[in-house]
């Protein structure tokens, strides 16, 4: 069955003007006798959706009313054929790597936490929302275990007995793991013992260590809160943090900024990934997370919080 011009006009709710306009471009393929113009459903079909997308995305549909379709503009100009199969190819790019996104449970990609306060902010509030169990890893965790960030959350937890228990793996902090962080960051000297007991990190995580111990000893007298820590003698792959809902991940990275002078590291510049703990990548992040928690593999021994407070002189 053929259409009239007046027809796709108002199937595309356009002016019969750009109707013709469309039809003398071939934006819209139909055959001419005399003045009249053949018009095939197909055509008007093909302008709708466009077979020009990828096969890797043709799963993808977007929907959308069928009196407000309209063929692709940009700044209020028609695109030709070519532009708009590029455009299409574009957008079914896009949103195959949205459909991806989700089926893989992909809740965000956030900024670096040691630049962009937002992510820290999402962090945050996953973890005042969470209850049960809360898994951390790092290399030190100072932003938990430290004078800012979220140990001030871990605190309230303990103070309202809140029914969440804590997992931590941490890097031991008088293991060759932490020198070499510390020769990185801090330079060649610190590959003196007394040095690096002296230095910056060694100091950061004796610190650290006294507010776990404080948390510990306050969980300790608790019904329902309750923290763990082991550190192991074996350099993280990622950055970790999950709680019931939502797995914030992050790759680690060794060294220094290019240029840096002071302390700094490139840990926590890259972007931050958040997928829910459903996903099975969080499943996977967990079993891994397990794994190192045993100490099963005789080549990656794991530490006590006692143990480490001993060899770092704190009372726990």
């Amino acid at each position: 069955m053929s259409l009239s011009v007046r027809d796709v006009a108002v199937r595309l709710n356009v002016s019969e003007k750009t109707v013709y306009k469309w039809l003398k471009t071939g934006l819209i393929p139909a055959s001419r006798i005399g003045k009249s113009w053949i018009i095939t459903e197909a055509s008007v079909q093909e302008l709708v959706q466009p077979k020009n997308i990828t096969s890797q995305a043709a799963h993808v549909r977007i929907a959308q009313p069928s009196n407000t379709l309209r063929p692709p503009v940009r700044d209020g100009q028609m695109l030709d054929q070519g532009e708009a199969g590029l455009e299409a190819e574009y957008l079914a790019r896009f949103t195959s790597v949205l459909h991806g996104a989700v089926d893989q449970g992909v809740q965000g990609v956030l900024g670096p936490r040691a630049t962009d306060p937002t992510t820290s902010t999402a962090i945050a509030s996953a973890l005042e929302s969470a209850d049960g169990e809360v898994l951390l890893q790092g290399i030190g965790l100072r932003e938990f275990f430290g004078d800012r960030g979220h140990t001030a959350i871990l605190r309230q937890m303990a103070a309202e007995d809140r029914a969440v228990q804590i997992r931590a793996i941490l890097v031991n902090p008088v293991s060759e793991f932490a020198k070499a962080r510390a020769v990185a960051e801090d330079g060649a000297q610190f590959v003196d013992e007394d040095r690096f007991r002296a230095g910056p990190l060694y100091n950061d995580s004796w610190r650290s260590l006294n507010v776990i111990a404080a948390l510990k000893s306050e969980a300790d007298s608790r019904s329902r809160f309750g923290i763990d820590v082991r550190f192991v003698d074996h350099w993280p792959s990622v950055y970790l943090v999950m709680t019931g809902e939502s797995t914030f991940v992050e790759t680690y990275l060794f060294g220094k900024p290019s240029g840096a002078v002071d302390g700094s590291s490139i840990d926590g510049l890259v972007p931050m990934f958040q997928f829910h703990s459903a996903s099975q990548y969080a499943s996977i992040l967990r079993q891994h997370f397990d794994y190192i928690w045993s100490g099963a593999n005789p080549h990656l021994k794991t530490h006590s919080l006692a143990d480490i407070a001993e060899a770092m002189h704190v009372h726990v």
